[in-house]
């Protein structure tokens, strides 16, 4: 496993890297606030298994992607950043395999629902297709949804940052070796105001609308893995069971019983069998 740089749309992101260059290349986002690191035990079974896996630190997450204001980050600019990724690791022209949690999730379900001719695979951790949140807020469910997602309200509040960072951390209950590089790569000013302009970038609250202005996603075409820990707390069943209907191609729906949030550190092993899995009967 080795830390490469990666220029792409003139900021320079540093990532996590595994497997023969020759190999298919397969992204991997991570979530808030956590760093490419979060991948770290998936990272070389799968490179093991043939894969070039790259986990790039998303914009914000690394001193050479950090642009100012709210607006760089909305959603939309991540899955840019993904793409031209790829692109300069030489896959401009041939599908790739993808994979988030939490927020990379977020981002992924974007890429994958606009740009389906660029994604052979899809595999998003926790957080369902957007279509499933709209769906189940637009019903008697609503307030189970709200409630589990109450905590990016204190979230997008500025000045609260490294108090949500610590919280996150301690929330995590993993050894300190698990969390340091979290603790290291984001505690100044800037990148706490960075990672958490996701949130204010994109999910309304009440101090303040979202600057992202997104149309409704279309459902997403390619083999399609979905895993959710219930424990995670911020994703109701209803949410979780109405991803179903945004996935139009081959579905697997994976539910990590007695697992929390942060299922990657927490669940390993579990969680790498289900990733090889999937792409053992999808990946061409």
């Amino acid at each position: 496993m080795n830390r490469i740089e990666i220029k792409a749309r003139g900021l320079t992101f540093t990532a996590l890297s595994a497997g023969p260059e020759e190999g298919p290349l397969l992204l991997l986002l991570h979530g808030l606030p956590r760093t490419s690191w979060e991948w770290h035990h998936q990272l070389p079974k799968l490179a093991e298994a043939g894969f070039r896996a790259v986990a790039p630190d998303l914009r914000g997450y690394c001193s050479g992607a950090r642009p100012e204001g709210v607006e760089a980050y909305v959603v939309d600019e991540f899955a840019k950043d993904v793409l031209a990724i790829a692109t300069e690791l030489g896959w401009a022209d041939r599908p790739f395999h993808l994979m988030g949690t939490s927020i990379g999730a977020v981002i992924a379900w974007r890429i994958a629902g606009e740009h389906p001719q660029r994604v052979s695979t899809l595999t998003c951790i926790n957080i369902p297709h957007p279509g499933a949140f709209a769906e189940v807020l637009a019903t008697k469910a609503a307030d189970n949804q709200r409630e589990k997602m109450s905590y990016i309200t204190n979230s997008r509040k500025e000045g609260n940052e490294l108090k949500m960072l610590k919280f996150t951390l301690k929330l995590m209950d993993l050894p300190d070796e698990e969390t340091d590089p979290y603790l290291e790569a984001l505690s100044s000013d800037e990148a706490l105001r960075a990672v958490y302009n996701f949130y204010r970038a994109n999910v309304p609250g009440p101090d303040a609308p979202a600057v992202a202005k997104t149309p409704p996603l279309k459902p997403v075409v390619m083999p399609t893995l979905f895993i959710w820990p219930p424990g995670a707390n911020n994703v109701s069943q209803e949410t979780a069971e109405a991803n179903a209907r945004y996935v139009e191609g081959p579905y697997r729906f994976e539910i990590l019983e007695g697992a929390r949030n942060f299922a990657l550190q927490k669940e390993p092993e579990k969680i790498t069998q289900l990733l090889l899995e999937h792409l053992a009967e999808h990946a061409q």
